[in-house]
């Protein structure tokens, strides 16, 4: 999570490399391993290690939108990774992890030199959680998920040990792909696997805890009646 000490300084926020990507989301807490091979990302590498370590990532915008500048299109909301990992191959590639900080929010993109983007952005606030009867009803739903969800039932329910209700949040919305195709979710198309991603995106870029509280209250609620588990479950199977 961001706090007072793994928030970057002012000059990285004002100038931060960002490494776009199609269909990830890097969630606070999530450790993201990357094959770096192309110029651009090589050279952003090389940057973040002189630079404090620090790399945005954020998604890309769908259907090929682009920017004024005809660059591919990106979230406004995006994690913010630090570099913990990384190994020089011989052939040139790299082996990177990112481990996610926490979110920022694009204020703009700034043109330069460098063969990769970097963008001004503000680190955004993690404010506790203070709906305690939402939180108690989407744990009872995470328990109830946990027993339908077979061989990842264990890790599901693991995150009820979570101490801190923000990182609860957080870790759930890291499961909810899995979970979505627990629940049937098709994804025989592009599109269907996109809005797996979209679920993500929409989750890490909540306004509020509670806002990503309520959200997550109803997808869990959503899945469960689609498993069987709910009262409105028979209503939606027919």
């Amino acid at each position: 999570m961001l706090t007072a000490r793994s928030t970057p300084l002012p000059e990285v926020l004002a100038a931060l490399p960002i490494f776009p990507l199609p269909n990830v989301v890097l969630l606070p807490g999530m450790v993201l391993p990357l094959n770096v091979f192309e110029p651009r990302y090589l050279q952003l590498v090389d940057h973040a290690l002189s630079e404090g370590q620090h790399i945005g990532v954020p998604l890309l915008r769908p259907r090929g939108e682009r920017t004024a500048e005809r660059k591919p299109a990106i979230e406004p909301v995006f994690g913010l990774g630090k570099l913990v990992f990384h190994l020089r191959l011989p052939d040139g590639r790299r082996l990177i992890r990112l481990e996610g900080l926490g979110r920022v929010q694009l204020v703009r993109e700034l043109s330069g030199a460098n063969l990769f983007r970097e963008a001004e952005v503000e680190a955004l606030p993690e404010p506790p959680v203070f709906d305690k009867p939402s939180l108690l009803l989407l744990r009872s739903q995470i328990e109830r998920l946990a027993r339908l969800s077979g061989d990842d039932g264990d890790a599901l329910g693991s995150l009820l040990a979570l101490p801190d209700p923000r990182i609860l949040l957080y870790a759930l919305t890291a499961f909810l792909p899995s979970l979505e195709l627990l629940g049937g979710h098709d994804v025989a198309s592009a599109a269907a696997r996109r809005e797996l991603v979209d679920l993500q995106q929409q989750s890490l870029a909540a306004d509020t805890p509670e806002d990503r509280l309520g959200f997550l209250v109803d997808r869990t609620a959503f899945l469960l009646r689609r498993l069987g588990d709910g009262p409105e479950a028979s209503i939606l199977l027919n």
